[in-house]
């Protein structure tokens, strides 16, 4: 074991985006409305794990979460559109970041979307930027 290099299992996250974000279908934008992200508990065993790596002072995680949009969501049931629109965006959000003097860090990264049926294949995409 070596301990420069921590790894870490990923336990919980609850985030939720209150302006939601713009999301193209049918050739007409929609904002989502609310957006949250949570852990996607179905992930398996070796999800939702991390890195903390001293002697070259960078972190790094991977999470496996479940993107929800419910406002945009009731408003696909409404229109009777089939149940596998409205379901949530399993995705894999892969991330690195530099460990802070604190032992703090800011993660950013590219977020692989799975496949789902409001999505075309190709053509969703999702990043976290770094933030403070």
């Amino acid at each position: 074991m070596d301990p420069a290099r921590i790894r870490f299992r990923i336990t919980r996250l609850e985030v939720e985006v209150a302006d939601g974000v713009p999301i193209e279908w049918q050739g007409r934008e929609f904002s989502s409305g609310r957006l949250t992200i949570a852990l996607d508990e179905e992930a398996g065993p070796g999800a939702n794990q991390g890195l903390l790596d001293y002697s070259r002072g960078q972190a790094q995680a991977e999470f496996h979460v479940l993107l929800a949009f419910p406002e945009f969501a009731a408003m696909l049931e409404g229109l009777g559109v089939e149940p596998a629109m409205s379901q949530p965006v399993r995705a894999v959000l892969r991330s690195e970041g530099e460990i802070l003097p604190d032992h703090s860090f800011f993660l950013a990264g590219r977020c692989e979307l799975r496949p789902h049926a409001v999505f075309a294949p190709g053509r969703a995409a999702a990043e976290v930027l770094p933030g403070h």
